[in-house]
This record gives structure tokens, C-alpha cells and sequence, in this order.
């Protein structure tokens, strides 16, 4: 179907969905805490098991389950950032803390990098998010686009890409202490920071110090064991989510202005990963309305095929990933800005 040229604003489309969805679409869920506290104790359980254990096959096969629940985590929390789970501040700003921190991220370098500047700036320039541009390129950027990104030109398949989040993670947390006139090469774009905001990042840090020492201690103070509960579970969380997060953006332009449809795409996964996953896969949903209960994701999927087929894009997870590599354009919009290859 032809491409429309011009880019609509979120408000355009909020405006005309908003009032085609229900009411509790919009109330909260607090009954997703008891997720996010379930999947906490199969990450204390699979701790212990690692503790009683010395086989490394059992190590892999705990380090796989305790990682995949710390991407539901992730996933969980992500809509609690968003106030779809509970609205009262404090308490919702101590959960963040603990539950961000048991993926190593800083609740406020998440706030200012996602929900206040990626949101926004969803594919523009100033999205923290986005590939580096050619007028960017330094040896620094070719290399890292080449090690963490798809790329058609290196190695197929790479598999350190999906690995992504882990230097995602740390440049965000670097570059906030940069001065705010300044950011690192390998950071696309860099929110500003208040000294306030640096100081509970601070605090934020100590929070996941001392989660990691408790983890540590809690599979028995053994650094074999601990290799597998921490940094193996951290690579595995990293490669659930990055299937995620590369297809949702990366097949997408840049743009001047922030335009849902244009910018993001929805992946079509097994259903299963759907309920487990918190609908993770409808991201130009999600994008539409940040605060709408995901569970109603489906629904919205619903209205944009029948009202905007020729701008919204939904597509199998194999077909999208495969086009990550291959760059193909029954997937990709035509037009892109040019970016480091």
C-alpha cells in the first residue's frame, strides 16, 4: 500500500482512538504486583537452587528460568514506570527502584532516557534510543554499531547483539554524569540531568551494589555460582528484551517530528510470550497511549487496522528479525535517514 508523506502527531491519533476505547483502559492494574512479586520469588528460588548446587547444567538451566522472569520483570515494571500499575508516587517510585535495580538500571536514568525523552522523540534526533547519523560517525560509533547492531555489512547474525542492553545500560548511566553541555560519542542523545536527579542516581547505584552483594551471599558466596546468577542472567534478560526493542524501532525512519505509526512497529509473537511478556510486542500501541493497561493492547491493534492499515505496522517476530539483517523493504519504510554503516 503506498506511503503517506507526511507524519501525523500522537495527539492526532489520540484524539481519534481515545474516545473508541473503554474506560478501565486507562484505570490501574494493581493486581500486576502480584505478577511482578511472583516472578521475584522464582528469582529468590532459582538463587537458592543455585546455592544448593554444584552442577553446571543445573547453573544454565536456573540462570535461563531466574533470566527470563527478570525480563517479565523489566516488562512488568516498565508499565509501573508508566503509572498503569499504581499511581501513588513514593510507593511506586520505591518499587521502581528495587525492581530496576535488579536489572542494574537507575530508576531516574530510566525516567529521563524513556518515559521523558525516548517517548517524546521516538525516532528524531533526539531520541536516546536511535542509530547514530552519519554526520556522527567516529571510529567509536562504527564499531559499536558493528558489534551491537544488526547490520547487513558484518558478521550475520551476530550474536553479541543481543546483548545490547548491557552497554545500552551503562552509556546512559555515563553520560548522565556528563556536564549537560556535553555527552559521550557513544550516546546517541543525552537528556539533561538537576544535581538532584544525579545524586539519586547515585543512590540508585548503591541500591544495585547492594543487591548484587546480597545475591552474591545468597548463592553461597561462590563466584561460580555467582557468574551464572548475575552476569549469565543479565545476558539472558538482555537478549529476551532486545528481540523486543531492535524490531520495534530499528526498521524505522527517522523523523523531524515524533509520529507512532511511522516510527514504531508492532511484532506478531506465539501468544504464550504475549501473557507472559505483558503484550511487549505491541509496541506502536503502547507508544500511542504510554499509560493505557497493556492488556487492552489487542484491542488497539484492532481499531488501527481497520482505521490506518496503510501506516500501521504489525509483523511476524522471524520476518521482522530477519529484515533487521537484510534490510528488507516490504518491511522497512522506503525513505531513511542516512546512519553509520
Amino acid at each position: 500500500m503506498q506511503q503517506r508523506s507526511q507524519f501525523a502527531s500522537p495527539s492526532e491519533y489520540v484524539n481519534e482512538l481515545r474516545t473508541l476505547l473503554p474506560a478501565e483502559a486507562f484505570a490501574t492494574a494493581p493486581r500486576k504486583l502480584y505478577w511482578l512479586f511472583a516472578h521475584l520469588v522464582i528469582v529468590i528460588s532459582g538463587y537458592l537452587g543455585i546455592r544448593n548446587s554444584s552442577s553446571v547444567i543445573v547453573f544454565a538451566v536456573l540462570a535461563l528460568l531466574i533470566g527470563h522472569s527478570m525480563a517479565c520483570i523489566a516488562f512488568l515494571t516498565h508499565e509501573l514506570s508508566h503509572n498503569i500499575i499504581i499511581r501513588r508516587r513514593s510507593l511506586r517510585y520505591v518499587l521502581e527502584v528495587f525492581f530496576w535495580a535488579l536489572n542494574l538500571i537507575p530508576a531516574t536514568v530510566w525516567r529521563r532516557v524513556h518515559n521523558q525523552t525516548h517517548h517524546m522523540h521516538a525516532n528524531t534526533v533526539k531520541d536516546p534510543d536511535r542509530q547514530f547519523l552519519e554526520s556522527e560517525e567516529r571510529v567509536s560509533t562504527r564499531c559499536y554499531s558493528r558489534v551491537f547492531y544488526p547490520h547487513r555489512n558484518t558478521l550475520r547474525w551476530n550474536p553479541v547483539v543481543a546483548f545490547h542492553f548491557v552497554p545500552y545500560i551503562v552509556r546512559n548511566i555515563v553520560a548522565a554524569f556528563y556536564p549537560n553541555s556535553s555527552k559521550p560519542a557513544l550516546v546517541p542523545y543525552k537528556p539533561l540531568y538537576t544535581s538532584k536527579q544525579r545524586i539519586s542516581i547515585v543512590v540508585e547505584l548503591l541500591v544495585i551494589l547492594g543487591i548484587q552483594v546480597v545475591i552474591f551471599e545468597a548463592v553461597g558466596s561462590r563466584w561460580p555460582a555467582y557468574l551464572w546468577a548475575s552476569p549469565a542472567v543479565v545476558l539472558i534478560t538482555s537478549a529476551i528484551v532486545m528481540t523486543y526493542v531492535f524490531t520495534n524501532h530499528f526498521l524505522n525512519p527517522l523523523v523531524e517530528r515524533a509520529d507512532p505509526l511511522a516510527t514504531t512497529t508492532s511484532i506478531i509473537v506465539p501468544r504464550l510470550c504475549d501473557r507472559l511478556h505483558s503484550n511487549f510486542s505491541y509496541h506502536t500501541e503502547h507508544h500511542l497511549f504510554p499509560h493505557m493497561n497493556s492488556e487492552f493492547y489487542p484491542a488497539l491493534s484492532m481499531l488501527l487496522r481497520e482505521r490506518h492499515s496503510d501506516r500501521y505496522r504489525r509483523v511476524p517476530i522471524l520476518q521482522a528479525w530477519q529484515s533487521l539483517w537484510t534490510g528488507n523493504e516490504h518491511v522497512c519504510y522506503p525513505e531513511r535517514n542516512k546512519k553509520v554503516v
